[in-house]
């Protein structure tokens, strides 16, 4: 499968495009005709490839990342078992045409929705997870019978390398297509016809990608992130909270977009929360004082600086270290590092941290907690810590964020009844399960009339009085 951006002028329209595009186009002419079997079977050889280079995939990770091979084998390779499982148990109903119910004055239609694959899709997919991430989308692209083009992260340039390689294996190279390279590459790319893209990455790449999308008309999904914010109520159990909060900043070294950013918290409960976080500290490391193995490192050495700088300024500004702060500069890993005394002005609560930094940030009660989150762009998960079913609900109702989740953190990406995506700055549109396959098809409306005359037939022209009385009582009918 090649992974060169090579082009070719099309004198027709003039846009500029690979050579591998018309083949790429007609694959996805043949993959919109497929049965379910056609399809549930390309997805299950291309499970059947990632199972027999599990070892490959945990190599991989671990260049590029650092990544435990556990974490590797849990973050990055079990939801996409999963999504496949999911997939060929319910793909053959949803891609069923949908009846729609006849509906007064057309009692005598029939009508239903086709899914049909949009085209040809472009998935542009981010280093922190980069299997997972790239593909995730793919499976509902594919189900959905879309030619695909991926265009994996620079920066896990491993497991790029590895993805070409078994996508290569698993579906051949006319249908999938890898494109390597950096941004220039990928901006090439999003310049290009395709029928839709997705992109999972920062909100800066985002605005590019959705500019490229909006100049050609072309529908794109956007799955962002920002800063998501935890509230820990004082219903909730501390010991639990400061568990699950603390292995949200460990996994995948902080990097993951929906990690929790900060935390809120009454002030007079901040001295026993940190107490709690530090004895999930202590658990996570085990009996090493050292910086652990089973930490993920930063994905480069400019993502490092930017942590220290980070944690440096806020430091100088007031804030404390209660635990963590470690590094290891040979391996790039930071060690999960919890700071009190953090103030809304400080730069690491202006930007999304995306990194091993929790601040915690005191409010004096749940309303001031409701308003410091609704008064910043909407975030793409939210997390609330309470057993109080008042809070609960004021935190559904009062807030607005892609997802929200009580009593834990990070999980509920894996429901494969959930969708998953963003609301406002934190993304457009949703897929996995069943909205992947809505995403990436075109819910078509298909309608049967009879041959015989029909209620607008009384309407056709000439307009007389009487059509235009008739006309009249019809609209107060319908009232």
């Amino acid at each position: 499968m090649s992974n060169r951006l090579t082009h070719a002028v099309d004198p027709t329209n003039q846009v500029v495009l690979p050579e591998w595009w018309d083949r790429l186009q007609i694959a996805g002419q043949r993959m919109a005709q497929e049965s379910y079997q056609e399809r549930r079977d390309r997805l299950e050889r291309l499970s059947k490839v990632l199972r027999t280079n599990e070892k490959a995939i945990c190599e991989a990770l671990h260049k590029d990342l650092g990544k435990p091979a556990l974490e590797t084998k849990l973050t990055e390779l079990l939801p996409v078992y999963l999504e496949i499982r999911h997939f060929k148990k319910n793909l053959r109903r949803w891609m069923k045409n949908r009846p729609v119910r006849p509906h007064f004055p057309y009692l005598l239609s029939k009508a239903h929705l086709a899914w049909q694959p949009k085209g040809c899709v472009l998935i542009v997919a981010p280093w922190n997870y980069p299997m997972n991430l790239a593909l995730m989308p793919l499976i509902a692209a594919l189900a959905a019978g879309n030619s695909v083009v991926i265009k994996p992260s620079e920066f896990a340039s491993a497991t790029a390398e590895l993805l070409t390689q078994l996508l290569s294996q698993a579906i051949g190279n006319e249908a999938v297509r890898v494109v390597t390279g950096d941004a220039s590459v990928g901006a090439a790319l999003c310049a290009l016809p395709f029928d839709h893209m997705l992109f999972t990455g920062s909100e800066r790449v985002g605005r590019k990608v959705a500019m490229a999308a909006a100049d050609q008309l072309i529908p794109c999904t956007l799955e962002l992130g920002g800063k998501s914010p935890v509230y820990v109520d004082e219903s909730a159990p501390l010991a639990s909270a400061a568990s699950k909060i603390y292995w949200g900043k460990w996994l995948n070294g902080g990097q993951t977009c929906i990690a929790p950013d900060y935390v809120l918290v009454n002030r007079s409960m901040i001295p026993a929360l940190v107490e709690e976080l530090k004895a999930a500290a202590m658990r996570a490391k085990g009996k090493d004082d050292s910086t652990p193995p089973s930490l993920c490192c930063q994905i480069h050495q400019e993502h490092a600086n930017r942590m220290r700088q980070l944690l440096l300024e806020a430091v100088q500004q007031g804030a404390r270290i209660e635990c963590g702060g470690n590094w290891d500069e040979n391996s790039l890993q930071l060690e999960p590092t919890i700071l009190s005394g953090v103030q809304a002005g400080m730069r690491l609560m202006q930007e999304e941290i995306f990194g091993p930094i929790l601040p915690l940030v005191g409010v004096n009660h749940l309303e001031e907690a409701l308003a410091l989150v609704n008064s910043r762009p909407k975030p793409l998960s939210l997390y609330v810590f309470a057993d109080n079913p008042e809070v609960q609900r004021r935190w559904t109702q009062e807030t607005s964020s892609g997802s929200l989740t009580f009593n834990d953190v990070i999980v509920q990406i894996s429901h494969p009844h959930l969708p998953f995506g963003g609301v406002g700055a934190s993304g457009w549109g949703s897929y996995h399960g069943e909205y992947g396959f809505q995403a990436f098809s075109h819910a078509k409306p298909v309608m049967v009339n009879p041959h015989r005359p029909n209620i607008a037939s009384l309407f056709y022209p000439p307009y007389t009085p009487f059509k235009t009385k008739l006309a009249s009582w019809f609209l107060r009918l319908m009232r």
